[in-house]
């Protein structure tokens, strides 16, 4: 029996979420006791978006060497590509940014443009792996296992119960999150003004001040990860329609995505630091 929740209040006041994709979801006040959602179909719904992040990995390695056209160098960089998979790569630049746009905007197009995505995000990755030679292949696939790692225990500490997702806790990753960009922020504007540039610029250049805003960013998307777990499962146990099972589980996509770019960067930014 379809029906809607009564009040805000009904939902847990759970309004603020890791990204917009949850936080839409936890807005809804839709419900359905006859065809509700399930964590197994939302799951299952996951497990579609993480092997079209593998199908996406796949197409550069089959398509590696074959894409045909003419060599040309990329940017004013060493790196060089044929035109045929400069213009792959430019497509699957495009679907990252349009895509999560798309889905949240038109929600039933959420199984093609969030397969979209995360196709193109696998394709990204491999490419650059296969571009930037073994080294820069072997932290990528250390980034994908500390990710993995980080998901699972996230979801250990929830899932048993070892941390509640309270209001206060969310308040502190609010916190967090807006004080990182207020940080951002005031960096940016002080590089604009010529009597602080080199103060900033030594800020910026700072390894140990990279790596710990890195560090702090990776606790902000682990600590998010909690929050969309909650948010979720007050979903099902609210009955929000099936349908939404797909809203969800790209949301959980998205945000373990997030996540696994996060520590890619720190891994980054510790071999730059190590080889310097």
């Amino acid at each position: 029996m379809a029906g809607t929740l009564s009040t805000t209040e009904s939902k847990g006041g759970y309004l603020f979420g890791s990204n917009p994709i949850i936080r839409k979801l936890s807005r809804i006040q839709e419900t359905d006791e006859d065809n509700c959602c399930s964590f197994g179909g939302i799951i299952a719904k996951l497990i579609y978006f993480m092997l079209m992040v593998l199908a996406g990995i796949l197409l550069n390695v089959i398509m590696g060497g074959k894409w045909g056209g003419e060599i040309i160098e990329i940017t004013d960089t060493a790196i060089t590509a044929t035109s045929n998979e400069a213009i792959a790569l430019g497509v699957a630049a495009v679907a990252l940014i349009l895509s999560p746009i798309l889905a949240m905007l038109i929600k039933v197009t959420i199984p093609v443009t969030g397969a979209l995505f995360c196709v193109s995000t696998g394709f990204v990755i491999s490419w650059a792996g296969s571009t930037f030679g073994k080294e820069y292949a072997s932290t990528i696939w250390l980034a994908l296992l500390v990710t993995a790692v980080v998901v699972m225990t996230m979801g250990f500490l929830y899932f048993s119960g070892k941390v509640r997702v309270t209001k206060k806790f969310r308040t502190v990753i609010l916190v967090l999150f807006l004080g990182s960009i207020f940080s951002s922020v005031i960096v940016a504007i002080l590089s604009l003004i010529p009597a602080t540039r080199s103060f900033t610029q030594s800020l910026v250049e700072n390894g140990v001040i990279n790596i710990g805003a890195s560090v702090l960013m990776i606790i902000i998307a682990s600590l998010f990860l909690l929050v969309d777990f909650d948010t979720i499962r007050r979903s099902v146990d609210d009955g929000l329609p099936r349908k939404y099972e797909w809203y969800a589980s790209f949301g959980l996509a998205f945000s373990i995505i997030w996540l696994f770019f996060k520590v890619l960067e720190l891994l980054g930014k510790l071999k730059g630091s190590k080889n310097n």
